[in-house]
């Protein structure tokens, strides 16, 4: 037995073809393989009304011995029957008359006027109705998509909902993160989250959707120079590597703090497991660069550097200017190059690194956090939370249950060296306070915010 699927708009014209040709229902039903049950509500459901001409005012069979009294809702004669009524005439506010000049075309099956002959030329008669495929198909669509209004529980199941995605928010999670940190107690999609918060269930807010509130016009400031790099180590070059070293190469950039900071943050995103890597560095140089990357070397095992730094594809800027240099620590040569650039102004070539800085900016704000405060255990606090948070792409798994399961024991052992830590999905904040409170377990100030 085939399972029911819904009339759609080319069945909807065949139907309407069948009315307009005077067909039966079950002649109709015969030729779009539906019962003739299906097409009979269909039409009756579906039906439009349609203005009749002037209705011709034909004589009322009971107007001799009629003895109804105040048919208008405000008599203006109310001593008298309406037939002897002189100021309105009783059939334009009489229901039994109305009744009576209906046609019994629309008031039996087919139920529509489409095949009546005098549909043509105009029908004076009240109450004219047609199918039409085009509006049927519409009403039905505005009928369906009405019944899905709405959420899918009652009013105490929507307001418990509604606390635990507001500690989410609170947390810093977005509705995706939410959805499946909360899955054992929430138990509703991401989208459902969104439709809960824009419908503002239990005082939620709009406001509070970091992604809904932090797109604003840029300012337009003056390029800086970009550098110049080796034909080989262009982007073009990079696209002409193999798919296997493309889809696993990482992604490096520096976050940079405010214009009179001069400490900032070396990047490195792993496109397989989606791990971004931070360190912090003391100035923004490419001596700086090269002593950071010389640095996460010493820490990392062998094998699994030569997997991390095989393909690295970063931007123009001046710290990254040294490209000799910061390709024979990532372990290539001119010949064999392992740094590639991309083209000027063109970020969203390495856009999933750019796209994951608005994570990290969580919790150091753009215009807002004082990077020069910051030390090497603030950052690694940063890492921790940012890689623990779950992603669709990595089918609800984070970036840092993704490395340990690729990169295995040299994974965990590298994680390590950098102390970093999977926080737990019930104790994830994506928040700045996280730093000011993991600072105040070792006794240091809160940092100053802006």
């Amino acid at each position: 037995m085939t399972a029911y699927k819904r009339l759609t708009l080319y069945d909807r014209k065949k139907i309407e073809e069948g009315l307009d040709a005077g067909l039966s229902f079950r002649a109709i039903a015969d030729a779009i393989g539906k019962s003739p049950s299906t097409v009979s509500r269909e039409v009756k459901e579906n039906r439009s009304s349609r203005p009749s001409g002037r209705i011709n005012k034909v004589r009322c069979r009971v107007q001799n011995h009629c003895s109804e009294r105040k048919l208008c809702k405000v008599c203006p004669h109310p001593h008298a029957v309406c037939v002897e009524c002189k100021r309105v005439d009783c059939r334009d506010v009489c229901a039994a008359y109305a009744l009576q000049i209906s046609c019994l075309r629309v008031a039996t099956s087919p139920w529509v006027c489409n095949s009546c002959a005098k549909r043509r030329y105009g029908c004076s008669r009240p109450g004219r109705m047609l199918y039409l495929a085009n509006s049927a198909d519409a009403k039905a669509s505005g009928i369906r998509s009405e019944s899905r209004r709405g959420f899918d529980m009652g009013q105490d199941k929507a307001l418990a909902a509604a606390a635990l995605i507001n500690e989410g928010l609170v947390r810093g999670l977005s509705p995706y993160e939410i959805s499946v940190a909360y899955a054992d107690r929430l138990a509703v999609s991401e989208s459902t989250v969104y439709r809960l918060v824009d419908a503002g269930v239990g005082g939620l807010a709009n406001i509070q959707l970091e992604r809904k509130v932090a797109f604003r016009p840029r300012k337009h400031i003056r390029q800086r120079s970009t550098t110049k790099h080796a034909k080989e180590r262009s982007y073009e070059a990079f696209l002409a590597l193999g798919d296997g070293r493309k889809d696993t190469a990482s992604e490096m950039d520096c976050i940079e703090g405010r214009k009179r900071d001069s400490q900032c943050v070396l990047t490195l995103f792993q496109r397989t497991t989606h791990l971004q890597i931070l360190t912090l560095l003391p100035g923004q140089t490419d001596r700086h660069v090269k002593a950071a990357l010389q640095y996460l070397r010493s820490l990392c095992p062998m094998r699994l550097w030569e997997k991390l730094a095989l393909t690295v594809l970063t931007d123009n800027g001046g710290e990254f200017s040294d490209e000799d240099g910061i390709d024979s620590i990532l372990g290539g040569c001119r010949s064999n190059p392992h740094l590639f650039y991309c083209d000027p102004r063109r970020s969203d070539q390495k856009c999933s690194c750019e796209k994951n800085h608005s994570e990290v900016r969580q919790l150091l704000p753009k215009g807002r956090t004082p990077f020069d405060e910051l030390d090497a255990w603030d950052i690694a606090v940063v890492f921790s939370h940012v890689n623990s948070n779950p992603r669709k792409a990595l089918f609800d798994l984070s970036p840092i249950q993704m490395f340990k399961a690729v990169f295995k024991e040299e994974g965990r052992q590298f994680l390590d060296a950098l102390g970093i830590e999977e926080i737990p999905l019930d104790e994830l904040v994506l928040k700045p306070k996280i730093i000011d409170i993991e600072r105040q377990k070792r006794g240091l100030p809160p940092i100053s915010w802006l």
